[in-house]
């Protein structure tokens, strides 16, 4: 923790901090959200869940810092509506902190990070009480799983609902609209049929080409690529210092072998725009399978708004 953040922190007496007027009674541990949730570790159970999408596992231990002797004496505190967890010295935390059998992430201003959050390219969800996710989560038709580090590994439409558009809690509005419309193309692609592929009582996943996977792996490299694309430029598939998607791909030893393709959407007026631009090229009608977008399994979406203008990134993966 440096001077400044230090300085920033530095309570008084009374317990208010300085210059912030947030009120944290040092020593005093208040009734955290964690303590009504049943299960081991108020619900953050332990499970090994991996890359339901197939591939692109990141392994090793997201979380760093957070010493554990300074989580272990920690406190949690409410001031403003908002929790902190507050070290022996009466500083809150920052960044990953493990107590109570939980991982927690604090922001930069100790707050106890809340719903989905993009933290070192990668996506975690924190529950409620600030507990990371990292067993399946489902909410309404979509089924999200998770690495055994907490990040996301795959989100998927819930099997057996017909495939289509199905809500991504951590995309913005206008690559949340773009995702639906390409469900929405694989949806009217799709050729199953539900009678015939259901046997008796066994209820087989018939739709699961009606609707692509959100690979966690391509979201974090369709986000890598735009930022790279609008920083450093992109012409014939390429980027300069890194080559085209494959190139990419075999540096670092991502789902290197595997058919992809990557559609670079620049000075779109919206989702509906960019939609247009992508099927002109790869619309069903293409001769070859490998440059229809319905074609691929797996996808990552990347939005950003620049002067007015939509740029998109989208990666697909068979």
């Amino acid at each position: 923790m440096n001077m400044d953040h230090t300085r920033i922190w530095k309570f008084c007496k009374t317990g208010v901090c300085a210059g912030m007027g947030l009120v944290l009674t040092a020593g005093v541990a208040f009734s955290h959200p964690i303590a009504a949730l049943a299960g081991p570790a108020g619900g953050n159970e332990s499970a090994s869940a991996g890359d339901s999408a197939g591939n692109g596992a990141v392994s090793g231990e997201a979380k760093e810092g957070g010493l554990p002797e300074e989580a272990a004496k920690s406190v949690w505190q409410e001031a403003d509506g908002a929790w902190y967890l507050t070290g022996p010295d009466g500083i809150p935390l920052t960044g990953w902190q493990r107590k109570d059998g939980a991982w927690y992430y604090l922001e930069e201003n100790g707050v106890m990070a809340t719903g989905w959050r993009l933290i070192d390219g990668s996506y975690y969800y924190m529950k409620e009480n600030g507990a990371m996710q990292n067993v399946t989560l489902y909410e309404d038709e979509t089924v999200y799983t998770f690495r055994e580090n907490g990040s996301l590994a795959a989100a998927r439409k819930k099997r057996n609902t017909g495939g289509g558009g199905y809500r991504l809690g951590f995309l913005d509005e206008e690559a949340q609209a773009l995702a639906d419309s390409l469900n929405e193309l694989k949806a009217e692609d799709f050729d199953g049929d539900e009678e015939e592929d259901y046997y008796e009582d066994d209820k087989k996943d018939y739709d699961k080409d009606a609707s692509f996977v959100l690979n966690g792996s391509l979201q974090q490299i369709a986000e890598h690529r735009l930022a790279a694309a609008r920083a450093k430029g992109y012409g014939s598939g390429r980027i300069p210092d890194e080559g085209t998607l494959s190139d990419y791909l075999k540096s670092i030893r991502g789902q290197n072998g595997r058919r992809a393709l990557e559609v670079y959407l620049i000075n779109c007026d919206g989702a509906t725009a960019a939609e247009e631009k992508l099927l002109r090229k790869h619309g069903s009608g293409e001769k070859k399978r490998s440059d229809r977008a319905v074609y691929y399994k797996e996808m990552g979406v990347a939005h950003e708004k620049v002067n007015g203008k939509d740029y998109f990134m989208v990666i697909f993966m068979r």
